[in-house]
């Protein structure tokens, strides 16, 4: 059975005066008890919004910005571990939206609890126990909130080894891996690949080492398109591509430019589709494969609609 530690958000900020130099607001953790169920609700016109949540996985760092400040209710809910943050006030204008992570932190999920409360909801592997003692949400200025986890949690990841690099630098993941309603079709379809979000002309460098197998057009929505074929048969594929830089036959060296970002085929912006196939044929999740050093859902641009 679950239990939940709901740390109460105590802070300085009425007792400031106005002074800005008196704006750091700790907050201690006491026991209550929260529901955990997501339902999306229609946002109000010109509510106040959630703007962006990062998790750092390198400083094991949480962060949030909302449009105007606001008081924050954590809880800490174990079997599995879970940090459950809610901003009263906050209208999210989007779906629910879940981005895998990595061992330590499995998972961020962003989601509409009701029409004046949106909740930010950080999913932890059973083997990571938290004491919610030890947990401390800070704002040092009006609107953005961080919260520091134990190191420990990072070195779960940082210390695992993957043969996979990130395709693309600076960039914000639009869409994930999953079932999705097709934003130009209307369908519901499997959506077997991560679309990273970035300007045309982003370079796109190579997950691993391997050789180029297909590299041009296709028919299939896909548009311009690198596909590399990896030690032990694996294949990744890079999709509405604006151009390519290789061939086929090409030998490419893990980090070697390969392409830059497009928006070529079925594509509702200048974004790259990245796909793992582990057997060379099935596409899987690439988050499982990826080490992420930093996860940012850009909420304010509405940009996870699609």
């Amino acid at each position: 059975m679950s239990r939940s530690h709901q740390f109460n958000l105590l802070t300085n900020h009425k007792l400031a005066n106005k002074s800005k130099s008196l704006n750091l607001r700790l907050l201690s953790l006491a026991l209550c008890g929260l529901t955990s169920s997501l339902a999306i609700a229609t946002p109000t016109a010109h509510a106040n919004r959630l703007e962006t949540f990062v998790y750092d996985l390198t400083d094991s760092r949480i962060e949030f910005s909302v449009k105007n400040d606001i008081e924050p209710k954590g809880t800490v809910i174990s079997n599995p571990t879970r940090i459950v943050i809610d901003l009263p006030g906050i209208v999210y204008q989007g779906p629910t939206v879940r981005r895998r992570v990595g061992k330590g932190v499995q998972a961020v999920r962003v989601g509409q609890v009701d029409a004046n409360t949106t909740r930010m909801v950080v999913e932890f592997s059973p083997e990571v126990k938290l004491n919610p003692q030890d947990l401390r949400l800070k704002s040092r200025q009006p609107g953005r909130w961080t919260m520091q986890l134990p190191q420990n949690i990072s070195a779960i990841d940082l210390n695992s080894v993957s043969n996979f690099t990130l395709p693309i630098t600076g960039a914000a993941i639009s869409s994930g891996f999953g079932w999705r309603v097709h934003p130009i079709t209307g369908e519901r379809k499997l959506h077997k690949g991560v679309d990273f979000a970035a300007p045309t002309g982003t370079p796109i460098f190579a997950a691993a080492d391997g050789v180029v197998t297909y590299s041009g057009w296709t028919d299939d929505g896909y548009g311009n398109v690198v596909e590399l074929r990896h030690e032990n048969g694996e294949l990744t594929l890079y999709a509405h591509t604006n151009k390519v830089y290789v061939s086929k036959g090409q030998v490419i060296n893990k980090g070697q430019a390969i392409a830059e970002v497009g928006s070529t085929g079925r594509s509702t912006g200048p974004h790259l589709h990245f796909e793992i196939q582990p057997d060379g044929r099935t596409a899987v999740d690439p988050m499982d494969y990826l080490q992420l050093r930093q996860v940012t859902l850009d909420l304010a641009s509405n940009s996870f609609k699609d």
